[in-house]
Order: structure tokens, then sequence, then C-alpha cells
């Protein structure tokens, strides 16, 4: 048997992963910088078919869901962000198909997390439950089940 607080830890994420998934989606076809805050957080990006494309944390000090959201993931040109990990998998040819097929496909949902250590805990929890095909460490971590590319 479990000891009592492991129980109690993991309804708690529970309860952050299902008050993630019930945030209003944002559009990436409509974003722009103000469509995100400027705190950290958590996110998760989902694709057009349901698929859970991408989900992580902002970083530790200055950074932002804005700045993950908007200048990474979406405009950013990092090894780590979506649009680099579609081109790796070959799911797009080039950044520019990437970005499109992001705008075109993509909604996130996010949660203003302060704490750090929060955010990290809700991440790997959010990880481990949702699997969205590309995490941080730019490895896909499974296939596209709808076969939908930029191309």
């Amino acid at each position: 048997m479990l000891p009592e607080p492991i129980p109690k830890r993991i309804e708690a994420l529970t309860q952050v992963v299902d008050k993630l998934l019930e945030q209003e989606p944002v559009l990436y076809r409509n974003a722009k910088p103000s469509s995100f805050p400027d705190v950290g957080g958590v996110y998760v990006i989902s694709s057009s078919a349901g698929e859970f494309v991408r989900a992580g944390k902002t970083g530790q000090g200055y950074a932002t869901l804005r700045d993950r959201l908007y200048r990474n993931h979406l405009m950013g040109n990092q090894g780590g962000n979506l649009r680099a990990q579609l081109v790796g998998s070959g799911q797009c040819r080039d950044m520019d198909d990437a970005k499109s097929w992001v705008r075109e496909n993509c909604s996130v949902r996010f949660l203003e997390i302060i704490d750090s250590t929060e955010r990290a805990n809700i991440e790997h929890f959010i990880l481990a439950v949702l699997k969205p095909r590309f995490c941080d460490d730019n490895k896909s971590m499974k296939g596209s089940p709808d076969g939908s590319s930029c191309k």
C-alpha cells in the first residue's frame, strides 16, 4: 500500500491536468504575443485532430508563457521548439512550412504557475499522462496517428 501523501499528490496533479484541459484554447491561427501572459506556467499544444503535439513548462527566471508559446514554438528557430521538431520528424519540409502547419492546425491551453518547482512537477506529470508527440529533448515520443503533414 502506498503512503498516504502519494495518492494525495497524484490526485492534486490530476486536478491540475483537468484544469489545464478545461481552459479555452488559443488558436495559433489568431495568436499574437499578447495572446499569452508574461508569466511562467505550463501548457499543452494540440492539433486539430485532437493529438497532443507538445507539452511543457516555462523555464526558470524570466521565461514566460509568451516567450515559450509565441516567440519559441511559433516564431523561433531553436532546435527544441515545435517547428524544429516538426521539420526534424519529416512532417514538415522546412521551418516556414512548420510555422504554417502550426498556425493552421494547432491550439494551445495553458495555466499560469508562478513557482518553478511546482511547474517542473506538473510538467513531468503532464508528459507522463498526456504523452505528447514531442518532448523537450527534441525527440518524438510517438508517431503521428493521423499522418498529417505540412505538405
